[in-house]
């Protein structure tokens, strides 16, 4: 019998935020939706349903309650979708919010609001992205938790994604690490990351027709087997000790640095540097720059930088860790198109 996904127990540990991951299905969605459903009917407490941008909210939106409906739950309630609310019975019972224009709606009322799902809070970066560069999405994020929470300490977040990476923005933010294996629950202070994995579905999953099309593949590690498949290590590589610090890169508030191995051309990015000063940090942002420190489009024809950029084009830029390769990977990849 498969063991669908329910947040009771993860709530037992009493986060504020609390990230839901696992591969596609088990129920993570349908759980949480169900959970937050059962206690408006029991206790009135209203919730909010969060995407990351308009066009997805509107997609979403028409069907949000058809796996419900079709599970036989709430029979004898008329559960439905209005503008952006979400009502049971007529009454308000949520909202539906983007979080891209969250803050366009600081006047809505949310003092009822106990509970707030964020759906595909973890990008694959290729069908979508995070808002801005780097982690001010997480800021953006923060920004309306406060708007809805205020004083109030009893509000709680399901942070919900597919197995993309361990290396996400909020989970850089938040300094949050997870080795494998991976527990079921790992607490960190007010953060709880429940890495969802029922074998029960996985076995169901290996006996249909589809699974036997794609098995050992990339997307059925991904899909049926919890592995996170963005946490790519094919450039990550300790720095080679013939290398020699070259420049450093100013990113999101932060400085990386740039060493070169002469002999193999090899570069490597680190979040160390050595020998730094304003003139050899190059920012890659305008919120990076910094007096005295060297906009990218001033050497971006310099021979050091077409060097660089032709290490990038060849594949052979190496980072110390997924983190930083996380952070860096597209803006390194992009300094190649600055005009």
């Amino acid at each position: 019998m498969i063991r669908w996904f329910s947040p009771n127990e993860m709530l037992t540990y009493n986060c504020l935020y609390n990230f839901i991951i696992g591969s596609r299905g088990g129920g993570k969605s349908f759980g949480t939706l169900d959970f937050c459903i059962s206690q408006y009917l029991k206790h009135g407490r209203q919730f909010i349903y969060l995407r990351r941008y308009q066009t997805e909210l509107d997609d979403s939106l028409p069907t949000l309650f058809d796996a419900i409906k079709q599970a036989g739950k709430y029979p004898d309630h008329e559960l439905t979708v209005k503008g952006g609310n979400l009502y049971c019975d007529g009454k308000t019972m949520g909202f539906a919010v983007a979080l891209s224009t969250s803050m366009k709606r600081k006047s809505v009322n949310y003092s009822n609001v106990w509970y707030i799902i964020f759906e595909e809070f973890m990008v694959d970066g290729v069908t979508s992205r995070y808002l801005g560069q780097g982690t001010k999405e997480v800021s953006v994020f923060e920004n309306f938790y406060e708007t809805v929470a205020r004083l109030r300490d009893n509000v709680r977040v399901f942070f919900i994604a597919n197995a993309f990476s361990m290396v996400n923005i909020y989970f850089m933010h938040y300094k949050i690490r997870l080795t494998p294996p991976y527990q079921t629950y790992n607490k960190k202070g007010e953060i709880m990351v429940c890495i969802w994995n029922d074998e029960s579905y996985a076995r169901a999953k290996r006996n249909t027709r589809f699974y036997n099309l794609v098995q050992g593949s990339e997307f059925a590690d991904h899909a049926y087997e919890n592995k996170f498949y963005l946490d790519n290590k094919h450039f990550i590589k300790k720095r080679d000790k013939k290398s020699e610090f070259h420049f450093a890169l100013a990113y999101m508030g932060k400085t990386y640095g740039v060493w070169v191995n002469w002999n193999t051309g090899a570069y490597y990015v680190t979040s160390k540097h050595g020998g730094i000063n304003s003139l050899n940090t190059i920012s890659l942002t305008l919120d990076d720059n910094r007096p005295n420190n060297i906009n990218i489009r001033r050497v971006k024809n310099m021979p050091f930088m077409q060097g660089f950029r032709k290490a990038v084009d060849e594949n052979n830029v190496f980072y110390d860790n997924l983190e930083t390769y996380s952070m860096l990977k597209e803006a390194v990849y992009l300094m190649r198109t600055i005009t």
